[in-house]
């Protein structure tokens, strides 16, 4: 044993039992290229496939989900899932960062159409190899990932059961110019993509359980977006779930608030995928 180690001991951890995501190639409704990660439940344990299965998404341009890198092996909420018996998903949609301008540029003017379709594209090439079952299949987003699984949610109601939206865009008319103006441009310009970005204009095709999360003091992405989207699914007459943090943020930062959310979100899933 080297002399520094005789001097100060340093305890001996358990390896973590964490697997890495097998990363796939499938096609998009155009021919693009698709990146996807899998998170597959022990076979020994868990018995063969189709599995429970849950989408982690974002979607959104300057963020990359699916690489080959220790960070995706150390997502903790996939291996946990995984380690519960749940498929675990991810897959960068056209617009998505790291592809080159026509991959990413194929967002412009269109939030939650073909973005959305490629996670359709994802979910349904599980199903057609068996991994996953449609109405079995539920979604997970945070921020352009919270906009997304409500949408997705929204627009395929007879493939994804139940969605987890947190701190959701809802309507790009409410978001910052800098950023909306940048991938839409002005409403006056494009009022078909706004109209259509909107979550509230799919809410009426909605069948699945739906949980909106949200910290009341968000400055990003303000509580106005899931408070839009709740007077909508009111005049729907659609069931929702809302999970409020009166003093937190964008993202919930204290250590209570973030086992809370995290409880609420795996009860919300083991009840309805």
């Amino acid at each position: 044993m080297p002399l520094f180690e005789q001097a100060f001991p340093i305890p001996r951890f358990k390896r973590p039992e964490l697997e890495p995501p097998k990363i796939f190639q499938i096609k998009a409704n155009d021919g693009t290229t698709l990146y996807g990660a899998l998170y597959e439940p022990d076979r020994t344990r868990f018995g063969p496939p189709p599995y429970k299965t849950l989408i982690s998404v974002y979607g959104g341009p300057c963020v990359q989900y699916v690489c080959d890198s220790w960070i995706s092996t150390v997502d903790m909420r996939a291996q946990y899932l995984r380690n519960k018996g749940i498929l675990v998903w991810k897959l960068d949609n056209r617009g998505s960062a790291r592809r080159g301008i026509k991959f990413e540029g194929a967002l412009k003017g269109n939030p939650g159409r073909f973005d959305a379709d490629d996670q359709l594209t994802g979910a349904e090439w599980l199903i057609k190899r068996g991994l996953a079952k449609a109405g079995h299949i539920g979604l997970y987003g945070w921020s352009y990932g919270g906009y997304m699984s409500a949408m997705i949610l929204a627009r395929f109601p007879d493939v994804f059961c139940c969605a987890v939206s947190g701190a959701p865009v809802t309507s790009w008319d409410g978001y910052d110019t800098f950023y909306t103006e940048k991938y839409m441009g002005l409403p006056s310009e494009n009022p078909t993509g706004y109209d259509y970005g909107s979550v509230m204009h799919h809410v009426h095709k909605l069948k699945g359980r739906l949980l909106l999360v949200h910290g009341m003091i968000d400055e990003n992405v303000h509580f106005r977006h899931t408070a839009r989207l709740v007077n909508a699914l009111v005049a729907a007459g659609k069931p929702y779930e809302l999970l409020i943090f009166p003093d937190e943020r964008h993202m919930p930062r204290r250590q209570t608030d973030r086992i809370y959310m995290e409880e609420r979100i795996w009860e919300f899933f083991e009840r309805n995928l």
